[in-house]
């Protein structure tokens, strides 16, 4: 069984170069995006999430829950993935 990652990480980059567990904002279409941080599904859209990010202090946190499409349950809470 391999290691859940744990936190997530803010990045500057196309959605599409998402990694497991990196998070970016797309400009263009005004939404957050995140890596799915199971590494089976891809790349979801936060869209209908509400969103806090501290843009000086780098924290970032979803509310509520991330279900996706592989079945992966978390929370991501200061930057920091909880696992359900």
């Amino acid at each position: 069984m391999s290691k859940r990652l744990t936190q997530i990480m803010l990045v500057e980059k196309s959605v599409y170069q998402l990694l497991p567990g990196e998070v970016t904002y797309d400009k263009v279409a005004h939404a957050w995006y995140i890596g799915c941080p199971s590494g089976n599904c891809g790349i979801g859209n936060l869209g209908g999430h509400d969103i806090t990010h501290d843009e000086v202090a780098g924290d970032f946190t979803v509310s509520p829950s991330i279900l996706c499409g592989c079945g992966a349950h978390y929370f991501v809470e200061h930057n920091q993935i909880r696992w359900c």
